[in-house]
């Protein structure tokens, strides 16, 4: 099954992730998180064999990188859209990790101050 969605904000935090998400109709967020999950878990794993061996023991022989679950909340309203962005761009500056939220590196905090697009198109 293919599943294509748009990333409209994200944030990657040292333990977890962030992502305004947007599907058509059919899209089913449950199988989207679990493919995204296992896709991303095999890539991190060969990045650090390859990039970062240092952090490669931090792994788990067998299984994934990600935690079990996650926590969705359907977005409805600009001002909810909004809101939500607002929080998950500020979780970098709250955490001590950056001083604003547009000096942390991943996130998409940067495009929305500049004015650009961020929409980033998945295709799992």
């Amino acid at each position: 099954m293919v599943h294509q969605t748009h990333c409209a904000g994200f944030v990657v935090m040292p333990d977890h992730v962030h992502a305004i998400l947007f599907g058509n109709e059919k899209f089913n967020v449950s199988q989207f998180i679990q493919v995204w999950k296992k896709t991303s878990s095999y890539r991190i794993k060969r990045f650090y064999e390859r990039e970062l061996t240092h952090y490669l023991s931090a792994c788990p022989d067998e299984g994934p990188i990600w935690q079990a679950g996650f926590h969705d909340f359907n977005v409805e309203s600009d001002k909810k859209n909004n809101e939500k962005l607002d929080y998950m761009h500020n979780n970098p500056v709250v955490d001590t990790l950056a001083p604003t939220s547009v000096s942390w590196g991943w996130s998409s905090a940067k495009y929305y101050e500049l004015g650009e697009p961020v929409g980033v198109t998945i295709t799992l």
